[in-house]
């Protein structure tokens, strides 16, 4: 799985459109049930933002194993490709945490039942 992948830059040339993939732990919930479960069913289907996906890539996005994250990069003039790259990852990095952050929170009860007696 790539770890991200760009989409394409405006017309000037200063901000990309990409796509961050950021795995998802292997874990589970309060409820008891996996972050990788609780995603797929939460999101009810996976369709990739990145065009022509490979099989292998989309099937980590099928099962949970990976989740997307898309955001606009910008650019400084007179950047070089080397410094664009480094910061590009750099922000992969620091948005990892957060992204997998966010979502565990957002699926820490995913699937909870009770009967109230």
């Amino acid at each position: 799985m790539a770890d991200y992948h760009i989409l394409g830059v405006n017309r000037y040339g200063t901000a990309a459109q990409v796509v961050m993939h950021f795995a998802v732990p292997d874990a589970n919930n309060d409820a008891g049930v996996n972050y990788r479960v609780a995603l797929v069913e939460m999101l009810g289907g996976t369709a990739s933002a990145v065009p022509g996906l490979d099989a292998g890539e989309q099937t980590q996005l099928d099962t949970g194993e990976f989740c997307e994250h898309s955001l606009t990069f910008h650019t400084h003039s007179g950047e070089s490709l080397v410094q664009k790259r480094a910061r590009l990852d750099a922000r992969w990095t620091v948005l990892g945490a957060s992204v997998i952050a966010e979502l565990a929170i957002r699926l820490s009860v995913w699937g909870y039942e009770r009967i109230v007696p």
